[in-house]
């Protein structure tokens, strides 16, 4: 189960509301050849829809929570490297070791396999399957510069299947008081 589904649930909303945090957010961690990603504070913005559902972005997503969960849910975000901004989106650090790490990680709870496929400087394919929970997903990563990438990805589990895309942009050098971002695992 994703990332965001895990942490909204206590919140009362479905895992269907972020299949999509599977967040190929951390995707945005990695060094891809010549395109290596900036370290620093990036702009995250993801559409996500279960099943045949409405697509949402994570403004929407969060107005459907009750706003007594939002201090939690933002607790949470900001353990992992991650904050809401003013905008309804998500802004998250990455540190010059995370941008390093070789292959972004995914934030997947449960036990998971992850494989990754690289086929050229600008593009990353994975797939993952995970029990407990069991989920199982794919996606794509296109690096457009080191300082864009966009990510799209299909997800199956407990609560059916989940397709969204993102968009991240690189922001500035500094997080400020952001922690960088860590794989929950």
């Amino acid at each position: 189960m994703p990332l965001l589904s895990r942490i909204f649930r206590p919140a009362g909303l479905a895992g269907a509301l972020l299949g999509a945090s599977l967040l190929p957010l951390g995707s945005a961690a990695l060094a891809a050849g010549s395109q290596a990603l900036r370290p620093g504070l990036w702009d995250y913005a993801l559409q996500s829809r279960r099943g045949n559902g409405p697509e949402m972005n994570l403004a929407q997503m969060l107005s459907a929570m009750p706003p007594s969960a939002r201090p939690q849910v933002e607790a949470q975000l900001r353990k992992q490297g991650m904050r809401l901004d003013s905008h309804g989106g998500l802004q998250i650090c990455l540190d010059a070791k995370s941008v390093a790490a070789g292959h972004p990680p995914l934030h997947l709870a449960g036990h998971c396999n992850v494989a990754w496929k690289h086929p050229d400087a600008t593009d990353w394919s994975f797939h993952y399957s995970c029990t407990a929970p069991s989920a199982e997903g794919q996606g794509m990563l296109h690096i457009a510069s080191p300082t864009a990438y966009d990510s799209a990805y299909q997800v199956t589990g407990a609560q059916g299947p989940v397709s969204g895309q993102a968009q991240a942009r690189w922001v500035a050098p500094s997080c400020g008081s952001l922690p960088p971002m860590r794989d929950p695992g």
